[in-house]
């Protein structure tokens, strides 16, 4: 409840329509919900990047804030997933299918800590795949780069990475 209200003024300003994500199966497209997160998150970052104390945790919320709007229309979103006796960041659920998302502010150990912690969670869950968001702590030099999306296979799993 507490990230709900946390969000809500971001997700009014939101203007998505969800239908525009889902597919005529009535899966979730998320690869269209992920390019035009980016495409948001370009236009918008300033929001949170403009402080100089944002950590981890505005980064989270504004994602959700774009996701809720989404994914209202028929998911569930459920924030610090319990998989284990450890937590994933948000794991998105939308009809019947699981989306896994580790999301980490840029450091030197990031990625390949992201990547530790996603596998696992994706075992446990008996996902083939997840998705690994780094925030960048720096100011934006080169706007073609940011939201830069590549597939790594780790441990069997298929993992995309992208980076904002």
């Amino acid at each position: 409840m507490i990230p709900r209200e946390l969000t809500a003024v971001t997700q009014i300003s939101i203007n998505q329509n969800p239908a525009w994500y889902i597919h005529e199966n009535g899966k979730l497209n998320i690869d269209k919900l992920l390019d035009e997160y980016i495409r948001f998150y370009k236009q918008h970052s300033e929001m949170i990047t403009a402080r100089k104390t944002y950590t981890e945790a505005a980064h989270h919320l504004f994602f959700m804030a774009w996701l809720q709007r989404i994914v209202n229309s028929g998911g569930i979103i459920e924030r610090e997933y319990a998989a284990g006796l450890k937590r994933l960041d948000l794991c998105v659920r939308f009809s019947g299918e699981y989306f896994a998302f580790e999301l980490k502010l840029s450091s030197k150990t990031a990625l390949d800590e992201g990547k530790q912690q996603l596998v696992e969670y994706l075992n446990r869950l008996e996902l083939n795949s997840g998705y690994l968001i780094i925030f960048s702590r720096k100011k934006v030099e080169d706007w073609e780069t940011l939201g830069k999306r590549e597939m790594a296979a780790f441990e069997g799993k298929q993992i995309e990475v992208i980076y904002l």
